[in-house]
């Protein structure tokens, strides 16, 4: 008997430190999508008027940025909650197509957010990453943004203007 809760004892203390890294993965597959996240929220909140009556959100990501579809739900999950839109996967020109745009075809009904693309510096804790919004031909951002991981979470540190219209 006391072979068996020794046995039992074993694979306790085996199966324990298993169980736990499962968890730890899936907590880390978010952090693999918060600095994407928060680029995204802060390009968002830049210039905000082209976000008036938006009834959507289309999210792109460009070849290269290395975002597991998980990542992307995780992202896009986070905007649906945020700001109660539908949230599309379409390009500039699948948004035509699906007719989600105002009468004259030089606005959009909602905005396009780009992930255009990411560079990871020597430090893992930092990296830049390109995203663009666009509402209207006279309605678009880009912006370079670097972001650092500090003091537990990821931060918008400095951004530059790409583009404007």
């Amino acid at each position: 008997m006391k072979y068996l809760y020794f046995i039992i004892s074993i694979m306790l203390l085996f199966l324990t430190p298993a169980c736990a890294s499962g968890v730890t993965s899936s907590a880390s597959q978010d952090e693999l999508a918060e600095p994407y996240r928060v680029a995204l929220e802060e390009l968002i909140s830049t210039d905000t008027a082209l976000n008036a009556d938006m009834e959507y959100i289309s999210l792109v990501l460009n070849e290269g940025v290395p975002l597991k579809n998980s990542d992307k739900q995780v992202i896009e999950e986070y905007l649906q909650k945020k700001y109660n839109v539908k949230i599309y996967n379409y390009t500039y020109e699948q948004l035509i197509e699906e007719k989600l745009y105002e009468q004259d075809q030089t606005m959009l009904k909602g905005i396009l957010l780009t992930i255009e693309k990411q560079k990871h510096s020597d430090n893992r804790n930092e990296m830049t990453i390109e995203v663009s919004k666009y509402r209207a031909n006279e309605g678009a951002i880009a912006l370079e943004m670097k972001l650092a991981y500090q003091d537990g979470q990821w931060k918008v540190v400095d951004y530059g203007m790409m583009r404007q219209s």
